[in-house]
């Protein structure tokens, strides 16, 4: 009697094919986290969009107020003072993120409107605003968001006077 060491040819098949259940099952699990995850960044894209839009909206309104005190130096008020002015003499970047390339802050915010900056009716403020034709749904979450901002220090914008929304537009005074 001799004695085969080799395992019969049925029992190596039998071994081969509990493997491949196991390599399948490790590629469903890998699947599954892989669809998961982009099923997850698929749903928040939206809130990723919109945090961005906003936290570029208020640095950039901040950077035109920043601009405008600077504009203002010695100057008794703020009359005069606007986008175009503001770009000409290299007070706001001209890297395009807010005068554009002609200039003029048109087309230049987040959600695809113009900035403008403005002496208030009282010419020793001055008023900033941003339009919203893209989006103005958001116009209501964006103003109570940059109340704190305003000369008024306001907590919300319900009862701000110094900022004011139209259909397409939040204004800020400063």
């Amino acid at each position: 009697m001799t004695i085969n060491s080799n395992p019969t040819p049925s029992v190596k098949h039998s071994m081969r094919n509990k493997q491949r259940g196991a390599s399948t099952v490790d590629v469903m699990i890998a699947s599954a986290f892989i669809i998961g995850a982009l099923v997850l960044t698929i749903l928040l894209y939206p809130r990723i969009v919109a945090s961005k839009n906003l936290g570029s909206f208020q640095v950039d309104a901040a950077t035109i107020s920043s601009a405008t005190e600077r504009w203002k130096k010695a100057r008794s008020n703020y009359t005069g003072v606007s986008i175009p002015v503001l770009c000409a003499q290299n007070i706001l970047p001209k890297d395009g993120t807010i005068c554009g390339s002609a200039n003029n802050g048109t087309n230049t915010n987040s959600y695809g409107g113009n900035w403008t900056v403005a002496p208030a009716s009282n010419p020793g403020l001055y008023t900033v605003t941003g339009t919203l034709p893209n989006d103005p749904d958001v116009i209501a979450e964006l103003a109570d968001a940059m109340a704190p901002t305003t000369r008024g220090n306001c907590q919300s914008a319900t009862g701000c006077s110094t900022l004011s929304t139209t259909a397409t537009g939040v204004s800020m005074t400063y």
